[in-house]
C-alpha cells in the first residue's frame, strides 16, 4: 500500500514539473518576435548592416506565430557581427528574439564579394535557425530587398518566401540552396558553392543581356532584368557562383537549366528553339530529365578531361502554323535541333565556370576520388586550381515526345 502511495505521489510532482514548464513555455512564446528574414550588407566603417524583417502577431489572434500574419516590420542595424547585432536589437525591441521562422538569408553581392564563410559558420552554428533556411544573393542592398517585398498570390510573408524560393522546380531558372547546402558546399573539396540569385526589377534595370539573339531571350536573364510589371518588384532568377567563399560571379536562366541538368536535379524546364521548318518561328519544348547524366572525369597530361552524356525529354507545347509534327521523322529533326541547341548552352556554361570563375559548382571531382588511395593522394592533384584547364566533351540525347494534340494543320 505504501508503494502505491510513493507512486502516486512521483507521478503528481512529475505532473506538476511537466505542467509548470508548459505553463512558463507558453507564456514564453508571448514573449518573442519572429524574424522571418536576415539580410547582411556592408556597413560604416567596417560593420556590418544586418536587417531584421520580423513578424508582427496579428490583430486577430494572440498568437505571434510568424506563419499567422502578413504584416511584418523591419529593424536595421549597424554592429561588429551578426550575433553581436542580434543582441543589440534585443535590447531595443519589447520581445525577444527568436530564428525559429527564418526563411531566407540576403546577402548583398557587394558584401559577398568579400567572402561570407565566417557569417554563414556562425548562422549555421546558431540552433535556432533552422537547416532548410534559404541563401539568396542580392544584387542590390539586402536591406532594399527586403523592404521592397509584397507578398503576392498568398496572404503570409513567411509562406511567399517559402514558394518563391522553390520556383525552380517548374521553372529551371534557379535552384534551391539551404543554409546547410552552403555550408556542406564551403567545407567539400571537390566542389564549390552556389546560391540563389536575387534583385529587384525595376525600370532601370530591365534591360535585355547585349548580343542575345530573339532564340534565347527569354532564357537569358538574371535577377532583376526581366521585362515584368508586378506588384511585388522582388525577383530570384539565376545562380550566384562562389570560389573559396567569394562570389565571383553569377548565372542566367539558361546557364541554371544547364546547372540542374548535368546535377540531375532536373524537374521541369520551357525552351526555345528555333523551327526547323519555319526559320522565322520558334518552338517551345518542356523539358525534363530522362535519367541520370553519365559523366566520367580522368586526367589527360595532367589537364581534366570531362565527358558529358545527357538524356532528356521534352513535350511540344506551341507550334507554327502548317507545321506537321505528327510524323515521326518530323519529330526527329526536331530532337536534333534541340540536341543542338542545349549542347552548345551546356557547353557554353562548363566553359565559363572553369575558364571565367574556376569554380567546379557542378562537382566533377568527386568523380576522380576514388582513383586516390588517401586524402593526401587527392590533395596533390590540386583540384580547384586544376579545373580552369578543364576540357570538355558534351553530348546530348533529347527524345522528343508525340503527343495526340500535335496534328496537322
Amino acid at each position: 500500500m505504501k508503494k502505491v502511495f510513493v507512486f502516486i505521489g512521483i507521478l503528481f510532482v512529475i505532473l506538476l514539473i511537466i505542467s509548470s514548464k508548459y505553463s512558463t513555455t507558453s507564456q514564453s512564446i508571448e514573449n518573442l518576435a519572429y524574424v522571418i528574414a536576415i539580410g547582411i550588407d556592408n556597413g560604416d566603417n567596417g560593420l556590418l548592416r544586418v536587417t531584421l524583417q520580423i513578424a508582427t502577431p496579428s490583430s486577430s489572434s494572440s498568437s505571434s506565430s510568424s506563419e499567422q500574419s502578413s504584416e511584418s516590420t523591419t529593424t536595421t542595424v549597424e554592429c561588429s557581427s551578426i550575433t553581436s547585432g542580434l543582441n543589440l536589437v534585443n535590447s531595443y525591441i519589447s520581445k525577444k528574439l527568436n530564428l525559429s521562422h527564418c526563411k531566407i538569408v540576403v546577402f548583398s553581392e557587394k558584401f559577398a564579394a568579400n567572402g561570407i564563410s565566417d557569417e554563414i559558420s556562425t548562422l549555421a552554428n546558431n540552433v535556432e535557425i533552422r537547416p532548410d533556411c534559404s541563401v539568396l544573393i542580392s544584387k542590390c542592398d539586402a536591406k532594399d530587398f527586403i523592404n521592397i517585398n509584397k507578398p503576392v498570390l498568398v496572404t503570409l510573408t513567411a509562406r511567399f518566401y517559402e514558394v518563391v524560393v522553390n520556383s525552380g522546380e517548374y521553372t529551371g531558372f534557379s535552384t534551391n540552396v539551404t543554409l546547410l547546402d552552403f555550408y556542406r558546399s564551403l567545407k567539400d573539396y571537390p566542389s564549390e558553392a552556389i546560391a540563389l540569385l536575387a534583385g529587384i526589377n525595376t525600370p532601370s534595370t530591365q534591360t535585355a543581356p547585349d548580343d542575345v539573339n530573339y532564340v534565347d531571350l527569354d532564357s537569358s536573364y538574371s535577377a532583376g532584368q526581366a521585362l515584368i510589371t508586378n506588384k511585388n518588384n522582388m525577383q530570384i532568377n539565376g545562380l550566384a557562383v562562389f570560389h573559396n567563399g567569394y562570389c565571383i560571379g553569377e548565372l542566367n536562366s539558361i546557364d541554371s537549366i544547364c546547372y540542374l541538368t548535368l546535377k540531375n536535379e532536373l524537374q521541369s524546364a520551357m525552351i526555345s528553339i528555333p523551327d526547323p521548318f519555319n526559320n522565322t518561328e520558334l518552338i517551345n519544348l518542356s523539358l525534363m530529365q530522362l535519367k541520370k547524366p553519365d559523366i566520367s572525369v580522368k586526367l589527360v597530361n595532367g589537364s581534366p578531361y570531362i565527358s558529358c552524356n545527357v538524356f532528356l525529354k521534352a513535350n511540344i507545347v506551341s507550334l507554327s502554323s502548317g507545321s506537321d509534327f505528327s510524323k515521326k521523322e518530323n519529330l526527329n529533326i526536331i530532337s536534333e535541333y534541340a540536341n543542338s541547341y542545349l549542347k552548345s548552352h551546356i557547353t557554353d556554361f562548363l566553359y565559363k565556370t572553369s575558364k571565367d570563375y574556376d569554380a567546379d559548382i557542378v562537382g566533377f571531382g568527386r568523380y576522380l576520388l576514388s582513383n586516390y588511395a588517401t586524402l593526401d593522394d587527392w590533395y596533390n592533384v590540386n583540384w580547384q586550381s586544376n579545373y580552369k584547364n578543364s576540357f570538355f566533351d558534351v553530348n546530348v540525347d533529347t527524345t522528343i515526345m508525340n503527343s495526340s494534340l500535335i496534328l496537322k494543320n
